[in-house]
């Protein structure tokens, strides 16, 4: 059974108009794909015009069309690429231009291992990018636009 959206008659499944209103019955397409707030980061239809958390349109006003799809990346993968070559993870997410500052940040503390401070210059490297890309990957996921800069005032 299924219910009319204007008075809420219930109606069999194949009725096309309410026996009671009269008014047509409105088939809702399943959600096939999603697309996130360009507001707030939520997740909402990609026919959406409107974000139901914060209200914020969804519709390009330049061009009359729905907002694209946030390209999604894979946190997993983005912390193995950092993992196997420091700052690869970032070129992964889309963070070219810190991708490139940790890995010649790599290059320097490699030079460095002849005196003991590379060594550790390079493990601090490393493991800030294996945890910046995954991060970066998990907040552009959720709509949040990411810097393409290295943050200091947020590593601890």
């Amino acid at each position: 059974m299924v219910a009319c959206k204007n008075c809420g008659c219930e109606l069999p499944e194949e009725a096309q108009f309410c026996r009671e209103c009269g008014s047509k019955v409105i088939e809702e397409e399943p959600v096939k794909e999603i697309k996130f707030c360009q507001n707030c980061g939520s997740k909402i239809p990609k026919n959406t015009k409107f974000c139901f958390k914060c209200g914020a349109s969804a519709v390009n006003p330049q061009t009359n069309n729905t907002y694209p799809l946030v390209n999604q990346k894979s946190p997993g993968l983005a912390a193995l690429l950092s993992f196997l070559i420091v700052g690869l993870g970032q070129v992964y997410v889309g963070l070219t231009k810190k991708g490139i500052l940790l890995f010649l940040g790599a290059i320097i503390s490699g030079i460095l291992m002849l005196v003991l401070i590379g060594w550790i210059t390079w493990l601090l490297i490393w493991g800030y990018g294996i945890f910046d890309a995954y991060n970066s990957a998990e907040k552009i996921n959720q709509g949040i636009d990411v810097a393409d800069t290295i943050d200091f005032d947020n590593l601890f």
